[in-house]
C-alpha cells in the first residue's frame, strides 16, 4: 500500500501539532459542568443532523421502493412489528418418523428482540442487569450456576459488599411480602447506612443541573408508594433497567405521605448505584428536614416516624439524617436533548441578567454542593438558596392567580402555599423558554387524577407516578412520560391494574403487618 506524499504531510503535521499541544486539568466543578453542556449540545444537534440524514434517506429508499413496483405492478408488502418462529420437531407415527413444522408468531417488544427474550427465559431467574451477578431488573434475581453446592445461593445473600446488599435490596422489591423479617431487621438498617455513603458519592460527582439525551422515561412524585413504583417495575423496566433502552429521570418527592418510604428509597438508591449514568434522581421539597422531619403534620406517614418506628428512637434518627445528608447532595434539575427542562417545582426567578450566557442554568449549576434549603447550612448563600427552594417549590400559576396576583413585569407572583413559595404565569414561562432555547418544561409536586396534566398553553408538564394519599379517589392513575426525541407518550397506570404480590391495601407498609395479616 503506498500512501502519497500530500498524506505523509498531513499526519506529519498532525503529529507534530498533537505532540507539541498540552491539555490542561480541568478541576473547577462549574468549567465540568459548562464543558458538559457544551457537550450536550454538540450530541443533539448531531442527532438532529442524523436525524435528517435519516429522513432524506428514508425518502429516497421510498422512492426507490415506488419505482421498483410500480414496474413490477403490485404494492409492496407492509412491514409489521411481528416476528415469525419456525419449528421443526420429529414425531413417530406407526413406526414412522414425520417432521413437524410449526409456526410462531410474536409481537416483537421495543425493549428487546424476542430471541434475546428467549435467551433471558432460559437463563433461571437471570432476568435484568446484573452487577457481580446482581439481578437489577425488576427485582429478579441470579441463581448460582458455578458451584455445585446446595446452599451456594444463600451464600451470595450473605456479607457486607456492594454485590450482597444490592442483592437483597432487589430481592425484598421483588417480593415485599417474602422478605418482613429482612425489613424489620437490623441488616436491613446497615443496609441503608452502606448504600447511603456509596450513593453519597455518586451525587457529589454529578453537577446541579445534570445533561442527558433521550429517549427517556421521566417520573413524578413516589411518595413511598410500593406498588405503584412496582407498576413501572412491571411494565417498563420489566427486563431490567440495563436493558430498557434510555434514561430514567425521576423528579423527586421519594418519601412522606406513602407506608413504604423506606423501601422506595433503598429501592432508588439501588438503582442509581447500580447503573450511575443512566438513572438520575432529582430533589422535591419532600426531600428536606423541614418536611420530611414534620411529623406532627404528618403522623405515621412521615419518613421520620417511619425511620424511627422500624429501627427505634436513635438508630431511626441517625438513619433518617443520614439519608438527608444524601437528599443534600441530590441534582436540582436535569435537560435533556437541550430542549427539555425537568424540574421538581419549576422555574427559578433570575438572581442575575437572565440573557448573559447559560442564563437560569448557570445559576442552579451555582447552586451549593451540599444544600440543606429547608433550613440552609451556613455556608449557602441567600440568593442561592433561593433559586434552590423555587426549584422544589414553585407551582403553575392558576387562571385566578394570572389575574389578581401574578406580577405583569416578572410573570411570577406569591403562591398559596405560603411560606416564601411563588407561582410563575405565562409570561415567566415564556421568558425562561425564550432565554434557554428550551421548548417545554416538566415538572411534579401537584396531586393529578389522570397522573399527568398539561398546562401554559402545552409548555408545562406535570406528572404525578402515585395514585394514592393525594385525595383523588379510587380512579386516580399513576403516570410518566416517555421522551423518545421528537416523540412524548403518556404512560398510566389504569385503576383496574393489579400488582403479582400486592393488591392495594391503602398504602398499609407490609413491614408494619404481622405475617398472619399478610
Amino acid at each position: 500500500m503506498f500512501l502519497s506524499n500530500s498524506t505523509n504531510g498531513n499526519q506529519l503535521r498532525r503529529r507534530t501539532r498533537d505532540s507539541s499541544t498540552s491539555i490542561p486539568h480541568i478541576t473547577s466543578p462549574k468549567t465540568k459542568a459548562l464543558l458538559r453542556e457544551r457537550d450536550a449540545t454538540i450530541a443533539s444537534l448531531q442527532k438532529q443532523v442524523l436525524s435528517l440524514q435519516n429522513q432524506l434517506a428514508n425518502l429516497s429508499k421510498e422512492q426507490a421502493i415506488q419505482n421498483y413496483h410500480r414496474k413490477r405492478q403490485h404494492k409492496p408488502r407492509q412491514l409489521t412489528p411481528y416476528g415469525t418462529t419456525v419449528r421443526v420437531s420429529t414425531a413417530k407415527s406407526g413406526g414412522r418418523r414425520r417432521q413437524i413444522v410449526q409456526a410462531e408468531r410474536s409481537r416483537m417488544g421495543r425493549n428487546a428482540s424476542i430471541a434475546t427474550s428467549r435467551v433471558l427465559d432460559a437463563l433461571e431467574g437471570q432476568r435484568g442487569n446484573s452487577i457481580g451477578g446482581v439481578g437489577m431488573g425488576n427485582g429478579a434475581t441470579t441463581t448460582a450456576t458455578t458451584t455445585g453446592h446446595p446452599h451456594a445461593n444463600d451464600a451470595l445473600l450473605q456479607g457486607n459488599s456492594t454485590r450482597a446488599i444490592l442483592r437483597r435490596i432487589t430481592d425484598m422489591f421483588s417480593s415485599p411480602a417474602d422478605h418482613v423479617p429482612y425489613l424489620k431487621s437490623d441488616q436491613f438498617a446497615k443496609d441503608l447506612h452502606r448504600l447511603n455513603k456509596k450513593v453519597r458519592a455518586v451525587l457529589e460527582d454529578e453537577p446541579r443541573c445534570v445533561f442527558l439525551q433521550s429517549p427517556a422515561y421521566v417520573f413524578g412524585d413516589i411518595h413511598g408508594n410500593l406498588e405503584d413504583l412496582h407498576f413501572f417495575s412491571d411494565n417498563i423496566w420489566n427486563l431490567g433497567m440495563s436493558l430498557t433502552a434510555g434514561n430514567f429521570v425521576f423528579l423527586g418527592d421519594y418519601v412522606d405521605r406513602g407506608m413504604s418510604c423506606l423501601e422506595c428509597v433503598a429501592y432508588l438508591f439501588a438503582m442509581k448505584l447500580s447503573l450511575p449514568h443512566k438513572v438520575f434522581l432529582l430533589r422535591g421539597n419532600h426531600e428536606t428536614r423541614d418536611v420530611n422531619g414534620w411529623e406532627e403534620h404528618y403522623g405515621a406517614r412521615s419518613f421520620i416516624y417511619q425511620c424511627q418506628e422500624r429501627f427505634g428512637q436513635t438508630v431511626g434518627f441517625q438513619l433518617w439524617n443520614e439519608i438527608n445528608e444524601t437528599f443534600d447532595r441530590m441534582p436540582l434539575a436535569a435537560v435533556i436533548d437541550q430542549d427539555i427542562f425537568c424540574v421538581h417545582g419549576g422555574i427559578p426567578r433570575p438572581i442575575s441578567d437572565p440573557n448573559a450566557d447559560g442564563g437560569r442554568i448557570r445559576d442552579i449549576l451555582n447552586v451549593s454542593k451540599v444544600a440543606g434549603i429547608n433550613p440552609p447550612y451556613e455556608h449557602e448563600e441567600d440568593e442561592y438558596q433561593q433559586v434552590a427552594s423555587d426549584c422544589i417549590w414553585s407551582d403553575p400559576a392558576s387562571e385566578e392567580q394570572e389575574r389578581t396576583s401574578v406580577d405583569e413585569e416578572t410573570g411570577y407572583g406569591d403562591s398559596l402555599r405560603g411560606g416564601g413559595a411563588i407561582c410563575f404565569g405565562h409570561k415567566a414561562v415564556s421568558d425562561f423558554l425564550a432565554q434557554q432555547g428550551f421548548s417545554y418544561i416538566m415538572r411534579a409536586h401537584e396531586a393529578h387524577a389522570e397522573g399527568v396534566a398539561v398546562s401554559k398553553g402545552a409548555r408545562v408538564f406535570t406528572v404525578f407516578s402515585t395514585s394514592k394519599d393525594h385525595n383523588q379517589g379510587n380512579n386516580a392513575m399513576a403516570g410518566c412520560i416517555l421522551i423518545d426525541f421528537e416523540k412524548m407518550q403518556v404512560i398510566n397506570r389504569s385503576p383496574a391494574y393489579r400488582n403479582q404480590y400486592i393488591h392495594r391495601r391503602d398504602s398499609v407498609s407490609l413491614a408494619m403487618l404481622s405475617e398472619q395479616e399478610i
